[in-house]
């Protein structure tokens, strides 16, 4: 999900571009000239990647649009019914949940009508289910996936006293309780800079880290507010984003209060202004894009738990779309083991193709940018730890509203109180997030 290109070694380069271009020969093209629309967010789509199918396929235009996150969504359920669909949408882990419900996913094409079903065990049998509607036609192919560590400054945690070395850096938090202490004895050391960029991250990483989020994997009933990762996961956040409190509002944060990905992140990464941004791998495509000068500063380090996941898309073709068979000659193409290392080469996403996770390409890697930190290992490891977790239809509302609330703890714009909780504390941002969410949901 997220520009420089990665140094390979003369064999590792020829392997790559060698499986890149495995496959793709005249039977892989279509018979005429074709424009591919394709619907997308962030960095699904890579252009080094793109271009070597656009080459290959000179009768095949490909036109993307990427949108807002939310944007693109939306804006697809609501074409799904008619012919203003793409012939390609990506969409995210958090809508997944939304598009598997049986009469949204029988509006998609089901890939394994096109043989989605002869590459499903070339993908990490979890991420493959997560493509899967639950009227079970195969609605999506896995692109990459997260994978979570932490990645750090070594210059600032030097000036902070604090070790550099990855190992000793992953023994200072065992627990994210631990995580926090660290992130305010940082702080003490080195006033004016953040220990992370957003405290809100927090969340996702501790639920991702159980095994179930807000809908029972069995019943599917709704369990946000009995499940105790989920509060677990906010009670930590809010920890962390509302270190003590002034005047009876919040008024210290282990984080800083600039949104990720927005252009005072990039600015505030180029100047040190936070030490830590936990990090599915997708993430360090960001960090190189945001801040190149970089270089050499970062490390990586486990997180406390010792993995979990964060983000990942799927890659779908609407049932109206006009070209069906030319964007799953794309698709497969794009997402295949040979392309996904090529990415991974590339742009440090890791593959969701499994298979390759011991092949020397990817299980030796060590990434210059982030001082020969061992993310093939890193990451391979972490991928294959993890296990699926029901995604429910309302995931993205829910995941939305507790955000918003924790948001209010930070900012100290929590003003109402709810229930037996005052003003301005975790407990009434997290008594109004079960209202709100019961409201909006119905359950």
């Amino acid at each position: 999900m997220k520009l420089g290109s990665l140094s390979r070694g003369v064999l590792g380069c020829a392997l790559a571009f060698g499986l890149a271009f495995a496959g793709v020969g005249p039977s892989a093209q279509a018979a005429s000239n074709v424009t591919l629309t394709v619907w997308s967010y962030g960095n699904v789509f890579e252009p080094k990647i793109v271009d070597m199918y656009r080459k290959a396929h000179p009768n095949v235009t490909i036109k993307i649009t990427k949108m807002n996150l939310d944007d693109e969504h939306n804006k697809l359920l609501y074409a799904l019914p008619s012919r203003a669909v793409p012939d390609i949408a990506a969409v995210e882990m958090a809508y997944m949940g939304q598009f598997r419900q049986p009469m949204i996913a029988a509006q998609f094409t089901n890939l394994n009508t096109l043989g989605a079903s002869k590459i499903a065990k070339d993908y990490l049998p979890f991420r493959w289910t997560q493509g899967t509607g639950l009227n079970g036609s195969q609605i999506g192919i896995p692109t990459d996936v997260g994978g979570l560590a932490v990645a750090y400054r070594t210059d600032l945690f030097k000036k902070a006293g604090f070790p550099t070395k990855r190992d000793q850096v992953a023994a200072l938090w065992p627990t994210w309780d631990r995580f926090i202490t660290v992130g305010k004895q940082f702080q003490n050391k080195v006033p004016g800079v953040g220990f992370m960029d957003s405290t809100g991250t927090l969340f996702a990483a501790v639920l991702n880290q159980g095994t179930q989020k807000y809908y029972d994997s069995k019943t599917r009933a709704a369990i946000y507010r009995t499940n105790p990762t989920v509060k677990q996961a906010f009670d930590i956040a809010a920890k962390a984003g509302c270190t003590f409190m002034k005047n009876n509002k919040c008024a210290g944060s282990i984080g800083t209060k600039i949104n990720q990905f927005s252009p005072d992140w990039g600015a505030a990464m180029n100047k040190g202004a936070f030490a830590t941004v936990l990090a599915p791998a997708w993430m360090l495509d960001y960090i190189k894009q945001q801040a190149p000068g970089t270089k050499g500063k970062w490390d990586i380090a486990a997180v406390p738990g010792g993995g979990g996941n964060m983000g990942g898309s799927m890659l779908t073709i609407p049932k109206k779309a006009a070209n069906v068979k030319a964007a799953w000659d794309f698709v497969s193409w794009y997402l295949a083991p040979a392309q996904q290392l090529k990415t991974f080469q590339l742009y440090g996403l890791f593959p969701t193709t499994h298979k390759m996770y011991s092949q020397p390409s990817i299980k030796n890697y060590k990434d210059p940018f982030f001082n020969n930190a061992p993310v093939g290992a890193i990451y391979s490891s972490s991928a294959l730890k993890l296990k699926p977790i029901y995604a429910g239809a309302k995931d993205r509302l829910i995941d939305s509203t507790f955000g918003q609330a924790l948001a209010r703890i930070t900012q100290g714009t929590q003003t109402k109180s709810c229930g037996k909780f005052a003003a301005q504390t975790s407990g009434a941002a997290w008594c109004q997030a079960l209202q709100d969410i019961q409201h909006n949901i119905g359950q």
